[in-house]
């Protein structure tokens, strides 16, 4: 467990000293001197506030669209045995075996012809893609947890479908629906392979611009933008053990298979 939590915190720690080091040369083993500069330059001068704006607003667009769309998905699959049932599941299954830069290639072309090449609700369509099986299982998950005779009793009563969903099924699973939605947010924000190859000049989310600042040669811009992008992750495991417990994590990731 040591050596797991080593492999993931010490180069987050690495990066998190690279970002505010002013002066950091062999032998030291920690900057010579600090410095909050390279935030100041990445926000100035490398369109990091615009970056940080854009990926922020397709994340919040993709996270709307995946649950109006993936939540009924994820109740029936979670309730009901329908015909179609093994393709949808198929199609939730294939966004995994299939390499994710394939499917950016693939959605280019398409995008070149239906001209949503670097747009706004092209990116936004790209990222629901990749996020809906997420938030599919998660949910369906959460679903699975709520005992099905309190609503079987309900409608034996004569409570509508709504009402029985509103009043019975939503408050026990609204803990993982919650996580599910962030999840989709996270994983829009961090995504990076699909949105490098249809988006452009108009979109240039946070993954971008931390690729742009690698390859300009210097660490310390890049290590700024990746402790950007992992404030959110940060955020969002406070979130999960301060309101809901890991249960609801270990719960509907332990369901993406």
């Amino acid at each position: 467990m040591a050596a797991v939590g080593a492999f993931v915190f010490v180069p987050l720690a690495i990066l998190g000293l690279y970002s505010l080091s002013d002066q950091w040369n062999a032998p030291h083993l920690l900057p010579t001197a600090y410095t909050i500069k390279w935030y100041d330059y990445l926000f100035h001068y490398e369109g990091g506030l615009s970056g940080v704006v854009q990926s922020t607003l397709v994340a919040a667009a993709t996270t709307v669209f995946t649950m109006l769309v993936g939540l009924p998905a994820a109740y029936a699959l979670a309730r009901y045995r329908f015909r179609g049932r093994r393709v949808l599941e198929m199609a939730l299954l294939a966004k995994t075996a299939i390499p994710v830069i394939l499917v950016g290639v693939g959605t280019a072309s398409l995008f070149y012809i239906w001209g949503l090449h670097d747009t706004f609700v092209g990116l936004v369509a790209a990222h629901s893609v990749g996020a809906l099986p997420l938030q599919v299982w998660t949910a369906a998950a959460a679903f699975q947890r709520v005992d099905v005779s309190g609503e079987e009793a309900a409608r034996d009563l004569g409570a509508s479908f709504i009402r029985r969903f509103v009043e019975i099924v939503l408050p026990g699973a609204l803990p993982g629906i919650i996580a599910s939605a962030i999840l989709v947010f996270l994983f829009s924000m961090d995504e990076f392979t699909v949105t490098f190859f249809v988006s452009g000049v108009a979109y240039t989310t946070m993954p971008l611009r931390l690729y742009s600042a690698l390859n300009s040669g210097y660490i310390e811009p890049a290590a700024a933008s990746a402790m950007i992008l992992l404030m959110p992750s940060v955020l969002y495991l406070g979130l999960v053990l301060r309101y809901f417990g890991s249960s609801e994590l270990r719960g509907g990731l332990g369901n993406l298979g």
